[in-house]
Order: structure tokens, then sequence, then C-alpha cells
């Protein structure tokens, strides 16, 4: 039996939607596309009528390739043309992304079937 609630989809979903919007205002066009994306493939999850644990697995799977490796979302800086507003934009991204990236352990960990 799974453990995971509709809540951390819903969790997942709205974070997912804050980075696509955090790159889309950073002027990456690029990963924000990606994301939303994303956005839109957890929000299916969330609206079917049974819980597809596969679906989810494989969305959580995708979204960590994105933070493997070399990636250059792992070492991407957001640019503004106010310099204010693009500090508070690389350290909203890095906050949004250790979040992100703590759900998606936590839901790994909670797809795991302990043996009994």
């Amino acid at each position: 039996m799974q453990r995971i609630e509709k809540w951390r989809v819903e969790e997942l979903a709205l974070v997912i939607s804050e980075l696509s919007d955090l790159l889309r205002k950073g002027d990456d066009r690029e990963w924000a596309n990606v994301f939303s994306h994303f956005h839109q493939e957890s929000q299916k999850i969330v609206s079917s009528k049974e819980f597809n644990l596969d679906y989810l697995n494989k969305l959580v799977t995708n979204v960590k390739n994105c933070f493997s490796g070399s990636s250059s979302l792992n070492n991407i800086v957001l640019w503004n043309e106010n310099s204010g507003e693009g500090t508070r934009l690389n350290q909203e991204l890095f906050q949004t992304r250790a979040r992100l990236l703590k759900i998606l352990k936590d839901m790994e960990d909670l797809a795991v079937e302990p043996i009994s």
C-alpha cells in the first residue's frame, strides 16, 4: 500500500509551478517551459480519479533528472534588468529548488513498500 497522500502531490504541483514562474521571471523560458509541462503532468495526477503511483514515480524521476549531473539547471543564474530583483530571484530560486528536491526525496521514500 502506497503512503502518498493527495496533498503531497498538490504540494509538488504548487512548487513546480512556483519554479516555472521564477524561471520565466528570470528570463529562462526554456527551463520555465519544461517545468510548466511538469506542472501540467502533476495536475493530471491530482485530478485523476484513481491514483497512479507509476505515473507519479515517472514524474518524480523526470524532475530529479533535471538536477542531476552537470545539468545547466544546477548552475543557472536568473537575470533581471534590476540587479536587486535579480538577486531576489536567485535567492528565491535556491530556496524553491531546495524545497522541490526535499519534496521529491520524501515522495521517493513514501513510495517504497516496507517489507514485513
